[in-house]
């Protein structure tokens, strides 16, 4: 081979894995809601705080290098709720029957649940303070439009 050739090669291979990791980068904190709660719980009541209105419930691995940052975004998120969210981290070698039904496939992963166990939405990955701030604040406002006491 040529050394333009190779250049060339190894330039399109740097480019190529510069828009991998922007593209990587740009999907970590991606949220995804649930429209309706489903029937049962789809969290174990143990795992949930019963006095909170809602329970940040991190999923995290033993090599996370992500998850002490996110730990960080999400205890603090719950120490300025005066009561109402709760945080709890889980080790995903702890709960593997759980992790496998709930499909975590990264960590860290967070699942917004109400006190009955239901999830409200997903948080794959570390995301930002505000975007935490803000999905909270959604599941808090929609805590007070449909109650978990009309389940059936």
């Amino acid at each position: 081979m040529e050394p333009l050739q190779i250049a060339l090669i190894v330039g399109a291979l740097v480019v190529l894995a510069t828009l991998l990791g922007f593209a990587w980068q740009n999907k970590q904190g991606a949220v995804s809601r649930r429209a309706q709660p489903s029937l049962p719980a789809d969290v174990p009541l143990d795992l949930v705080d019963s006095t909170a209105v809602i329970t940040l419930l991190q999923f995290s691995g033993p090599f996370c290098s992500y998850c002490a940052p996110m730990r960080g975004v999400l205890g603090a998120t719950a120490a300025s709720s005066e009561g109402q969210v709760a945080h709890r981290e889980i080790d995903i070698t702890d709960y593997p029957e759980l992790t496998a039904s709930l499909k975590v496939s990264q960590t860290p992963t967070t699942f917004v649940v109400t006190r009955t166990g239901h999830i409200i939405s997903r948080i794959r990955g570390a995301a930002k303070p505000p975007v935490v701030a803000e999905e909270v604040h959604q599941a808090l406002t929609t805590r007070k439009a449909q109650s978990d006491e009309y389940l059936i």
